[in-house]
């Protein structure tokens, strides 16, 4: 069952807080709910682990607990219904029963089901620390040290940021607290002793060939584990349960490349800084330079004026300028920097300008603080707006690419159900995007019914496994996708699902799978169970039940 309720150790001492407070009151019943704590990497009974039983949908606390030596716990005098269990214990991820990437199996009490004999498992942190050394083993202080992992909520197993932290004067650094999972780390830093001279130029703007680069003019080349320079050729770093693992950085001084950015402008125009990013796991991240400055102003006409911005202290790379001014003097270019090398971005290719309208499908009043935006799959932001009150937006300096598009507001959920674009291709929900101007027309609906069903394996109640309601059209309205955790006995309820034609699947064990790519899910689709959610309906029960299909 869906937990946005998240378990987790604060939700639980907040839950804590209210009902020491204020009590719920309860009916005594005659069902109970029991089990035993164990840690999910030996086994072993978990003594003095904090239990909580909740009602799953107001989130009110009904009791709680704390287990004994042989990890047990009971709750009785309950009567018939549904409820969450949570459990927290110190070095141990917060958690739900259950629990997988946020959703949770409920126990349901009630004559014929079982809520006894429960195990529940608590998996303990683990931590990613090392140190980051330079070639002859000094310490790299002040280094920025990233953290990636490859994330499985969105269903497309792509690489997510995770964390950052920064490296102390012995050069050691640390992740604590993470779930298991397969990450990446990455480190950005500078030289201690480098030095950044500005470089010599003729009168034509170009560098001095005859200068000589300063041995102290060196730069870190973003380095990943295991000392590699490219995301592409970063090492994953698999991470069970309470696993300590050590993750040490040597980072290899090279000269560094001096970047002069000739940036055009209109006159009158306030000027845009631009900006240097770097493409780590498909995510534009911003590339961190010695020194950064403005060099002067040359004018070349009454409508038009070109500023010289320096990249100075750049390791070679490959990189991105990006310029984001709107209109024409939104610009990008690629730049393979092997050299000092002299970039006018006038000659780079156009950022789009993208504006349309939105309208609610029949006719319905906007909701409050309506959003629109634009992101690639891989997680690369494509910008956002907000929507005004007669449903047009604008964005400016949108880089090009495939894009879907997003909505949302507060205290909803949205999906677009219909678009078109002039000046760009478009595939459902995805808008397909070059250098030239976009107009975009999007239909958006709420997301306002409840949609209930069971899932059977075997003709019994499947409890714990993982079930989608796919949209028609998977690859392209990723936005529809709704995503549960059966309960005990075997129901489960997708939320704020927007009208249209679904499949639904029950999938064992699926929580690993890339369940967003219609290439993955077209296989469990073959074998699902078809359902139409009609419009302005806000209670839907699904009259077959879902068989479970093997992963």
């Amino acid at each position: 069952m869906r937990r946005r309720l998240l378990v987790s150790a604060s939700l639980a001492v907040l839950l804590h807080g209210l009902a020491l407070a204020q009590p719920a009151p309860r009916s005594p019943g005659r069902y109970s709910i029991s089990g035993v704590m164990v840690s999910a990497s030996t086994g072993q009974p978990l003594d003095h682990a904090d239990v909580s039983l909740h009602t799953p949908m107001r989130d009110t606390l009904v009791a709680e607990t704390t287990t004994g030596p042989d990890g047990r716990f009971v709750f009785e005098h309950l009567a018939a219904g549904k409820y969450s269990l949570a459990a927290s214990r110190r070095g141990y991820v917060s958690a739900a029963y259950d629990e997988h990437e946020g959703y949770a199996t409920a126990i349901v009490t009630g004559e014929g089901l079982t809520s006894d004999g429960l195990t529940f498992r608590l998996f303990p942190r683990a931590v990613i620390r090392g140190t980051v050394s330079d070639d002859s083993g000094d310490p790299v202080p002040q280094a920025r040290v990233s953290l990636y992992r490859q994330s499985l909520r969105n269903g497309l197993g792509n690489i997510i940021r995770a964390g950052s932290t920064i490296s102390d004067d012995t050069g050691a650094y640390e992740f604590a607290r993470l779930e298991a999972g397969n990450y990446y780390v990455a480190v950005n830093a500078t030289p201690w002793y480098a030095t950044r001279p500005q470089a010599r130029r003729d009168s034509q703007e170009n560098a001095a060939s005859d200068e000589q680069q300063s041995p102290l003019d060196v730069a870190y080349p973003t380095t990943f584990y295991a000392d590699v320079t490219d995301s592409d050729s970063a090492t994953p770093i698999p991470v069970k349960a309470g696993d300590q693992v050590q993750v040490n950085i040597t980072m290899h001084a090279v000269p560094a490349v001096h970047l002069s950015v000739q940036v055009p402008s209109s006159a009158g125009r306030f000027f845009a800084f631009p900006q240097l990013t770097q493409d780590v796991f498909g995510l534009s991240e911003t590339a961190q330079p010695g020194m950064s400055y403005m060099r002067g102003m040359r004018e070349s006409g009454n409508d038009a004026q070109t500023t010289t911005v320096e990249f100075s202290g750049v390791a070679p790379g490959q990189y991105s300028v990006d310029l984001r001014g709107g209109g024409d003097s939104s610009r990008s270019t690629s730049v393979d920097a092997t050299s000092d090398t002299r970039i006018d971005l006038s000659q780079g290719s156009g950022m789009a300008d993208v504006s349309g309208k939105v309208a609610m499908a029949g006719g319905d009043e906007f909701p409050e603080d309506l959003t629109i935006s634009l992101r690639s799959p891989e997680g690369r932001y494509g910008g956002d707006a907000r929507v005004n009150a007669d449903g047009s937006f604008s964005l400016h300096g949108t880089a090009p690419g495939n894009y879907e598009v997003w909505v949302t507001a507060r205290g909803t959920s949205l999906a677009v159900t219909h678009l078109t674009a002039t000046g760009a291709a478009t595939d459902g929900n995805v808008v397909k995007i070059g250098s030239a101007p976009v107009a975009i027309s999007a239909t958006i609906a709420d997301g306002a019914a409840t949609v209930n069903g069971f899932a059977r394996r075997d003709d019994k109640a499947a409890a714990g496994v993982m079930v989608l309601l796919v949209p028609k059209n998977p690859g392209a309205e990723r936005e529809m996708f709704r995503r549960d955790q059966s309960d005990s006995d075997g129901s489960f309820q997708f939320n704020r699902v927007v009208p249209g034609e679904y499949t639904v699947v029950a999938i064992e064990d699926g929580w690993t799978l890339d369940w967003a790519r219609a290439e993955v899910i077209s296989h469990y689709v073959a074998k699902g169970l078809k359902v139409t959610v009609p419009a302005h309906m806000k209670e839907f029960a699904i009259r077959d039940s879902v068989a479970v299909q093997p992963k």
